[in-house]
């Protein structure tokens, strides 16, 4: 998927939602994005995998400046996670796949603190 769709594709999340029942979850690009970083990961897919862990890094540091103001602590919890699950994919050439998905799951608990 070309950069440009994937970034429409992740407007189109925060405008819109993806959800009716958690219309207020804007926590959902991240996940998606997150998903696809790991998808990637465990197909061996170390290209995309670095891409789409940059994508979420940029989304994320560009796009939460408000709750960053708002819940300095939450946002803070978040970002320490996500560091956590992007640095090994973006840097190893092989991260141990039992590390990258507690990583993970650690990174999607925490965006929970972020949902009103």
């Amino acid at each position: 998927m070309t950069t440009w769709i994937r970034i429409a594709m992740l407007g189109t999340l925060i405008a819109c939602g993806t959800m009716a029942a958690a219309a207020d979850d804007h926590m959902t690009p991240y996940r998606v994005l997150a998903a696809d970083t790991l998808k990637a990961f465990k197909a061996h897919d170390m290209p995309t995998a670095k891409k789409t862990a940059r994508e979420l890094e940029v989304a994320w540091d560009t796009r939460e400046k408000a709750l960053e103001k708002k819940s300095p602590d939450v946002w803070g919890q978040i970002d320490k996670a996500m560091d956590a699950f992007i640095k090994p994919m973006m840097q190893d050439k092989s991260p141990d796949p039992a590390r990258a998905q507690a990583a993970y799951d650690t990174f999607l608990a925490k965006l929970q603190l972020a949902v009103s």
